[in-house]
């Protein structure tokens, strides 16, 4: 008797608790975790929507062979580029400077550094201009890129202590990129290098984390709730259990009277007559 009202009282209450927390313990594993892949989801289909923007741009500027505008100080002739077509003087006297995809490329990403949007870089295996030389994460990529990856996205911790996301996809050799890179032994279709692309992740992070945090007290309410709601069905089968307990002990000594009197008094196994002193049934 003592041993089922000690399961009751500790083991039985105890297991039931122990399984519920397990649940949703995996439950809310399983929600951070979704959460946490939703955000690289979301991060990933930015980056790559902007890769996307710059490829079609630069395939413009290379269909149409590059695109003359004013030079400035902004805009300089790009020394890379033959003198010959590079530079042409308008008939009254403008003076315009070729842009070709790369030159176009690496404009647009000193705007958006400037803007602090976002940024990205044009980068290749073997840059003629130092200023596309790749960074030590985008030479790390880049060699991934040789074992037949397109594209490649990580979190990183930046210098300010905050968390950048950072995409890269491929590039190609197409005839606009001959003009210059021919002579070096490019081929067309053959891969170049990429442009990367990175966005500060802490805004998304931050959302995240209000999520998780909301996910997080919710399912601690749910948890309450539950062990509140087993510990009062086992309080209640316990209540049942000492009820029960104490009427088996009074039947138990009412049959035990019972068995004395028996005992005392010569009964018939018969008739379940009585004997009395005399003799006399």
């Amino acid at each position: 008797m003592e041993m089922r009202r000690s399961k009751y009282v500790f083991i039985y209450p105890f297991v039931s608790v122990t399984i519920w927390t397990g649940v949703l313990f995996a439950l809310l594993s399983w929600n951070i975790k979704s959460e946490m892949s939703q955000t690289v989801i979301q991060a990933t289909h930015q980056t790559r929507t902007f890769f996307q923007e710059f490829l079609l741009a630069r395939f413009w500027v290379s269909v149409h062979g590059g695109v003359y505008v004013p030079i400035s100080e902004e805009t300089p002739p790009n020394p890379y580029l033959d003198e010959e077509t590079r530079d042409i003087v308008t008939t009254d006297g403008m003076r315009l400077t070729k842009i070709n995809p790369a030159y176009m490329t690496r404009q647009i990403a000193e705007i958006s550094s400037q803007r602090g949007r976002f940024s990205f870089h044009i980068t290749a295996f073997h840059p003629i201009n130092p200023d596309n030389s790749p960074d030590p994460w985008e030479k790390r990529v880049l060699n991934d890129f040789l074992n037949g990856s397109q594209e490649y996205y990580e979190m990183l911790e930046n210098e300010q202590g905050g968390t950048d996301f950072r995409y890269m996809g491929t590039l190609e050799y197409d005839d606009s990129c001959l003009q210059c890179h021919e002579e070096y032994g490019a081929k067309k279709g053959a891969l170049s290098g990429g442009i990367s692309v990175t966005i500060q992740a802490d805004p998304l992070i931050a959302s995240q984390n209000r999520q998780i945090c909301f996910i997080s007290i919710a399912y601690g309410v749910i948890w309450v709730l539950g062990v509140g709601v087993l510990l009062f069905l086992f309080a209640t089968i316990r209540k049942d259990e000492i009820k029960r307990e104490k009427i088996i002990a009074e039947l138990e000594e009412s049959l035990g009277e019972v068995e004395q009197l028996s005992g005392l008094l010569p009964i018939c196994c018969s008739c379940k007559k009585i004997r009395d002193d005399k003799g006399y049934w």
